[in-house]
């Protein structure tokens, strides 16, 4: 049954830790509710909205997987595997004044409802309200498809930029500072997994590895971490690794944002070192990930416990070691 996401426009410190289209952060209350793989739609109720979105229905897709909090397990993380904003937000009645909603009688009874089933007839009307098609829902790609190269980004289409800025904390959930831009499915992809716990403890081994030894740690909303010395930086991207057979995947799609960024960011980051971090060590089955890494120019380094151990020469030369 497809269910709906309250989704406030909070203007001071917000109580959770969602990024909109990437990632839901919800209470204990709705464990049961939200499994993975449910249809959603997003709804803004009218405190600090701004104008138009104020008690409207904005976006839906479907949701991914769901993770514990690292930070309080008494909260849970679900992904949005496939975030689709409308065109234009939907008010929550129709033009007889009816609501979308047809199971309660005003808006009102949305209070203490953060999350709610939705009947499947008046989900596919909302949708409908929106505009969006069979053929629109068929055709939007997915986080998996980006993660697996199965679909890239337009040519026309401006890769997302954002200012570096110190990393002082891990923060929590996906560290995104909003820019008023739309996140799309690539963003989205890219952003997802800096909610999970052994992203988390990845780079918070690393952040702790180079103030160490006397380097300073930036990051922003793309860059996962900058990290400078006297005489060399460090490009580093982590890659959650909860699926052992998800290494490789992980891995390719790892180097293509390393070079993406190495691009986009040159002159910010210079001639940096990119590295690949990895949340544990890959099964020896894939062992050549090393090598492949090694080939192209990439230090390979991956979490054991509370320790980060150099998988290839390229790592053993960095200065965090």
């Amino acid at each position: 049954m497809p269910l709906v996401l309250m989704q406030r426009a909070w203007r001071d410190d917000p109580k959770y830790k969602d990024t909109e289209f990437v990632v839901y952060h919800y209470p204990q209350q709705y464990f049961d509710q939200i499994r993975g793989g449910e249809k959603f739609a997003y709804y803004r109720p009218a405190r600090d909205a701004k104008a138009g979105e104020a008690s409207a229905y904005f976006g839906c897709g479907e949701l991914g997987d769901w993770w514990t909090d690292p930070g309080d397990a008494s909260h849970r993380f679900v992904g949005i595997r496939k975030p689709i904003r409308f065109p234009n937000p939907v008010p929550h009645v129709d033009r007889q004044d009816r609501m979308y909603e047809s199971t309660f009688t005003s808006r009102n009874a949305f209070q203490g409802r953060s999350v709610r089933y939705v009947d499947d007839l008046d989900y596919h009307r909302i949708l409908d309200a929106a505009g969006l098609t069979g053929a629109v829902w068929r055709e939007a790609p997915t986080v998996d498809d980006v993660l697996s190269g199965l679909v890239l980004p337009g040519r026309a289409s401006e890769p997302p930029r954002d200012a570096f800025r110190p990393l002082t904390v891990v923060p929590d959930g996906t560290g995104y500072r909003p820019t008023g831009k739309t996140i799309d499915v690539f963003e989205s992809a890219a952003l997802q997994e800096r909610a999970r716990g052994d992203h988390q403890d990845t780079l918070k081994l690393v952040k702790t590895m180079v103030e160490a030894r006397d380097g300073t740690c930036l990051f922003n909303n793309n860059v996962d971490l900058l990290a400078s010395f006297a005489s060399q930086r460090l490009l580093v991207e982590a890659k959650s690794l909860t699926v052992q057979s998800a290494a490789v995947d992980r891995m390719r799609y790892g180097m293509g944002q390393l070079f993406d960024y190495g691009v986009r960011y040159r002159a910010e980051i210079g001639r940096a070192q990119p590295v690949l971090a990895f949340g544990a060590i890959p099964s020896s089955e894939v062992g050549w990930i090393s090598t492949i890494l090694q080939e192209n120019g990439v230090a390979f380094i991956a979490r054991q416990r509370e320790s980060l151990l150099p998988m290839n020469d390229a790592a053993r030369e960095l200065p965090i070691f």
